[in-house]
Order: structure tokens, then sequence, then C-alpha cells
């Protein structure tokens, strides 16, 4: 419990990622977070000021950070549990996604969380205090059923609810979590701010929210971060009006974006004369041995088509996007119509399938080559099942000669303000969103797939993604659990997983 002396004191502190380095902020940091006190931190800088908080960086001199309630019994750093989601973001094989293909070092979930302790098995009394925390974080989380799935299999959702358990198995006098809630359904956002909630002050809970993001109502006290330092800090209240300002500055950069010239870019939405459909899937179903995915989907999407795919996570929205795209072994089924053809193994393959689809998604992300140039990394939309450019790849789509594709690229990176000789490792996870993003919609595809792909971007990306999509107009399947980071959409498919069957509607 508190000792009633203050977690965390800034004073006059400045932060540099090594001594000699340029500091972190402009200004000086100057903050005093007490145990009675709950706090979130939002604005520009925030993931910058958690690391702080976290112990990271250096504070200069030393003594302008300190821990008073470790009472210099503990390492500042090894007492505080810091979950970054865009840190971490670990390669997977997509056919191990969906159950096809497994790794021999592949670790099904509960090894995963297990791997978090590291305490004495000749103990007793501390074996039996993890296994307490081990079944309360995992029932508290909904990862009960999941614990014998492998992690590679995780939706995303599930693998951000995963690795928040494990930052908590981790026993850590301090947790922060950096957009915790960030691609979870509105279920488990509830579920797991009231869980965080409910654990303070065993640990002490610091959250990094977007400034747009509803706060929790436990949150007492909020800090702004900008370039220049913490521009305002206090109670909830008390920090409110420089927070909507914000907001307000947030909203009105969507209507300074300037709009794209599709017609001179030659992006005008694909025709294909005389096709009904687009996708026309017909009553399929999903099921891995005792456990139904998908039951009895019948959905039909045509030319123009903007669908929601919507569902908690775990309900089959991944497997819905792998069969489209053919990376889930069942994707050869007459069931599924392509531009009214059923598909059938030797008059149809992956490129062929492919060369109509733009997609960006998570698992590509984690996947994605790290050493080419943003402007090679975009350009490889043009070649299909690879993530080579299209002068090094056999399959190649668009329709346009080398000189046209990469007029093409420098347009859109210029548009969306990336730099095109930065190598794409070292790009922000803002800019490497955005390179995928443009990747996907390069070559100007019959149906766009954005699953999750403005997560984690900043406003002005999303604002110019979501614009460049909505003046597009072509066909779209987008999923996301938070609306502000998918484009306008007008139809919704639901899935509940199980045997429940999906339903579909008007999106209101």
């Amino acid at each position: 419990m508190s000792s009633g002396k203050a977690l965390v004191v800034f004073k006059d502190a400045l932060l540099r990622p090594q001594h000699h380095g340029k500091n972190l902020f402009t200004n000086p940091l100057s903050l005093d977070i007490l145990p009675t006190q709950k706090w979130a931190v939002t604005g520009t800088h925030k993931s910058r000021l958690l690391q702080a908080l976290a112990g990271q960086f250096t504070a200069v001199p030393a003594s302008s950070r300190t821990y008073p309630f470790l009472e210099n019994k503990v390492w500042p750093a090894t007492a505080c549990s810091l979950i970054m989601f865009d840190t971490d973001i670990k390669p997977a094989y997509l056919a191990a996604r969906y159950e096809f293909f497994r790794e021999a070092e592949d670790a099904d979930l509960e090894s995963f969380l297990r791997s978090a302790f590291h305490a004495d098995k000749t103990d007793t009394a501390a074996i039996e205090k993890q296994e307490k925390v081990f079944n309360e974080v995992v029932d508290r989380l909904g990862l009960r059923q999941l614990l014998k799935q492998w992690v590679v299999t995780l939706s995303n959702g599930q693998n951000r609810r995963a690795r928040i358990a494990r930052g908590l198995l981790k026993s850590p006098r301090i947790l922060l979590a950096d957009e915790p809630f960030l691609g979870l359904d509105p279920g488990a956002t509830e579920n797991l701010a009231n869980m965080l909630g409910e654990l303070y002050p065993n640990p002490y809970v610091i959250l990094g929210l977007r400034a747009h993001e509803p706060v929790p109502s436990w949150i007492t006290h909020m800090a702004v971060a900008d370039e220049n330092g913490i521009v305002d800090a206090g109670t909830k209240e008390a920090v409110a009006p420089t927070i909507k300002k914000l907001i307000d500055q947030r909203n009105a950069l969507f209507h300074d974006v300037e709009p794209f010239d599709f017609e001179a870019a030659g992006m005008t939405p694909p025709l294909r004369e005389g096709v009904e459909s687009i996708i026309d899937i017909d009553h399929a179903t999903i099921q891995y041995e005792d456990r139904m995915v998908i039951n009895d989907l019948k959905w039909v999407v045509k030319r123009g088509d903007r669908w929601h795919l919507r569902g908690n996570n775990g309900s089959g929205k991944s497997t819905l996007l792998s069969m489209l795209t053919a990376d889930h072994p069942k994707s050869w089924n007459s069931k599924i119509k392509m531009f009214d053809e059923p598909r059938k193994v030797g008059k149809h393959n992956y490129f062929s399938i492919n060369r109509a689809i733009g997609h960006a998604s998570p698992e590509i992300h984690a996947i994605f080559p790290k050493t080419l140039k943003a402007r090679s990394a975009a350009a490889t939309g043009f070649t299909v099942g690879s993530f080579l450019p299209p002068a090094a790849s056999a399959h190649v789509a668009g329709g346009l000669n080398k000189e046209q594709m990469y007029e093409r690229v420098n347009k859109l990176l210029e548009y969306f303000k990336v730099d095109g000789n930065t190598t794409f490792g070292d790009l922000t996870l803002n800019d490497q969103k955005v390179v995928l993003f443009i990747r996907a919609i390069i070559r100007n595809p019959e149906i766009l797939i954005l699953d999750e792909a403005f997560s984690a971007m900043n406003d002005e990306s999303i604002f110019r993604c979501k614009k460049f999509v909505d003046e597009w107009g072509g066909t779209v399947i987008a999923i996301g659990h938070v609306n502000d980071e998918i484009p306008r959409c007008d139809k919704y498919i639901r899935l509940h997983g199980g045997h429940t069957k999906p339903e579909q509607g008007l999106v209101e």
C-alpha cells in the first residue's frame, strides 16, 4: 500500500536520450504525482512523457527526477512496466494466423503469459501468489478461452489484451500503458478500463490517451505534453479547457486538408464491364475441429460499396479477410465468387485474385521489410504477393510503365507528407502506416481492404487518408473499432463468431 510519499517527482528536469544528447523537450519538466492521484497523459508527446515517467532517458541533473515512494530500495526502471504498442511488432506467418502452418517455436498464450514470472520454483508462497494473480488477470481480460491458442493466431485486439496481461503479470509497482484501448471492441474497452481502475494502487496505473479519447471515470488528474514539455497539468476538470482546445484543433484539420487530384494521377475507380458483384460469398462456413468461426455467411459486395466489417475481437473478421485475399487454406471454395466467377483451383491462383485487391493490415506491417526506402516500399504495392519493388518481381499490376509507377508514388508521398528517401524502418510509426496505406491504394485496386489501417496514425494523417478514400469513391471494406479511424461507410456486416450467423445493415 501507499507510504504517502510521492510516486514520481520532476523538478526542473531536462530529459535526454543520453547524457550529452539533445533535450527531448524544449523546456525542463516539473510535475508531482502523488499516490492519491490517478493520472493520464495526453498531447502530441504523451508517449515520450510516459517513457520519462517509466525511468527511461537521462535526467539532468540526476536529482531532478526521483521516485520517493520506492525509498531507494528498488531501481525505478525495474519497478515500472511500460506497455507501448508501437515498439513491439512481432512478425508472424500469415498462414499460422489461420491455423494452417505452425513453426516449432510457436508458443501458446498460456506459455507466453507465464514467461513473465521469475519466482523461485521452490518458493511455494510466491508460486501460489503468482497463480492467484495469473487467474485474476486472465479472467478479467477475457483470455481464459484463448490460453491454448497459439499467440500468432490471436487477433489484433486479442494480442493487445495479451500484452497488457503480460505487463501486469510482471507485478510492477507502476504500470504505464500507452493507448491501451486502441483496437479493442467497446465491451473489451470498458472491461479493461474498469480493471485498470480497480488495480490501483497495486500497481499504480498511469495511462496514455489521445486527446479525443474518452477518459475513464476513475482518472483524477491529467497532464498535456507537447514538444516544449508539460503545457498543462492538474485535476481532470482544471485541464479540460486545454484538452478541448486540442480536440478543436484536431477537428479543424479535416477541413484544412487539400483534395488529391485523382484524374491527374490516373486513379479514378476502376470499372469492369458486365460484372454485377465484386465478391459473392454463398453461405460459407469456417470451422476448426469443434470451434466454429464463421457460420453460414451470405455476403455480396458490389462495385462502389463501402462496407464496415464489425465484430468483437476474435469473432472471425481477420479470417474472413484472409478468405478474400487467398491467405486462408479454405479460400479455394466454389462458394466464393469474385467478379461473378467461382474460385477454382487451376483456374484461379493467389496472384490472379490479389491483382484486384489493395490491402493494409497489422499483419502486413508485422512482416514488412524494414530496409527498403519509403519510395520503394510504397511501390511494392504494384507487385502481387511480394514485398519486392516492381522491377524485381514477375507479378506486376496497375498497367503502368516504370516511370508512371514512380510518378504516382511520388505524388502520393508528397500528398501524405512522407520523405520517400527515408528507410522504412527509420520512419515514425505514423509514417510507416501511411506508406502501407499508399502501398494498398497505389495500383488503384478494384477493392480496397483497410484492416485497422489508420490505427496509431496521428490526426492529420488519419484525416488525409479518410478524405482520400472518401473522395476516391472505389469499393472499400474497412475494419476498425474506433469510428474516427475508418473511412465513411454506408453498409455494415457484423460477425459474432461461434454458431451465431452474421448480420448486415445500413450504417446510420
